[in-house]
């Protein structure tokens, strides 16, 4: 009985004190980080153009469902041309919602040929169009647009079957869209203002 009260005496002088001397750890809250890869890994160029989730927006989808496949080209040097892609916008089930081609020269003059040879290849009624300060031809078919423009050393090919587009909404609205967006043109800034035009100078004449 004595051994007992004896134990029990130290157990319980071991819970209601701390041995002075012993630091007890304590831990900081910890929050998540982002991924350094992630964070430093360049945008896709394609999305970098326009994201599958303006792409969604536009045509009312799930932006979990859209995405874009980017496939690069090789440089043209006969042509000037130093870059190449072609994105291909997808929805539910990679369902193909429309294209875009883009490609770099290395001088306005070789982008504005190469986009004036191949102007005479694409079918379709053809029509002029401006998209902001870029020239641009657009192609009528019968079941898809494909709106085509030079913009400095820079074309642009967009290409939207009709089945893409959303009711209520013109197909050619549409696809002027897609290229104001991936030649980051903003549609409701004002149109360049005219040069000034300046008077010849006015000669008096001071003979007799």
């Amino acid at each position: 009985m004595l051994l007992a009260a004896m134990l029990g005496g130290v157990l319980a002088g071991c819970g209601s004190e701390v041995r002075a001397g012993v630091d007890l750890p304590t831990f900081a809250p910890t929050t998540p980080t982002a991924d350094p890869a992630a964070a430093s890994a360049p945008l896709d160029p394609c999305a970098a153009l326009i994201t599958p989730a303006d792409v969604a927006n536009v045509l009312g989808l799930d932006p979990g469902l859209t995405s874009v496949k980017t496939v690069r080209g090789v440089p043209a040097p006969a042509v000037g041309r130093t870059e190449k892609l072609d994105c291909t916008y997808t929805g539910e089930k990679g369902r193909p919602l429309f294209t875009l081609r883009t490609a770099t020269y290395a001088t306005p003059d070789a982008a504005r040929q190469q986009w004036q040879l191949n102007s005479g290849l694409e079918k379709g009624e053809k029509r002029d169009i401006t998209v902001g300060q870029a020239a641009g031809l657009l192609y009528v078919r019968r079941d898809e647009l494909l709106l085509s423009v030079v913009d400095g050393p820079r074309t642009l090919a967009v290409q939207v079957p009709d089945r893409t587009v959303p009711k209520g909404r013109a197909r050619e609205n549409l696809v002027t869209d897609f290229a104001q967006r991936a030649l980051k043109i903003d549609p409701n800034a004002p149109p360049p203002a005219a040069p000034a035009l300046t008077q010849p100078p006015v000669q008096i004449s001071t003979g007799g």
